[in-house]
């Protein structure tokens, strides 16, 4: 069993975004993506990997494969690998995201920034 504190994976840069791993198993990888206003990944995919994100805090913008939604405190959002998303914070506050990939793509994706 492994325990990690969240609360230490929600920190902000104003030079670029923040991914702070929680868990990198091959079966699974779980990050947490922290955004200041305006800050953003841009359109991709993960293959054979599913996506769920469960954004803690904030709102923003979620594209998948050319639709655009609105994502606030609480949603929770499932994306299968092929489908191409991008995410950006919209809002005026910091946004942070809760995101799991399963299966782990590959290592490119356990690396924090």
């Amino acid at each position: 069993m492994q325990i990690e504190k969240l609360a230490e994976k929600i920190v902000y840069m104003d030079e670029k975004l923040t991914k702070k791993i929680l868990f990198k198993e091959s079966r699974v990888l779980n990050f947490v993506l922290n955004f200041r206003p305006g800050q953003g990944v841009p359109p991709h995919n993960h293959e054979q990997s599913d996506l769920i994100i469960h954004v803690l805090v904030g709102q923003g913008q979620m594209g998948v494969d050319g639709e655009d939604y609105q994502i606030i405190k609480g949603d929770v959002i499932h994306c299968k690998g092929t489908e191409v998303f991008s995410l950006t914070n919209t809002g005026d506050e910091d946004m942070s995201c809760f995101v799991i990939l399963a299966p782990n793509p590959s290592p490119m994706y356990s690396i924090e920034v």
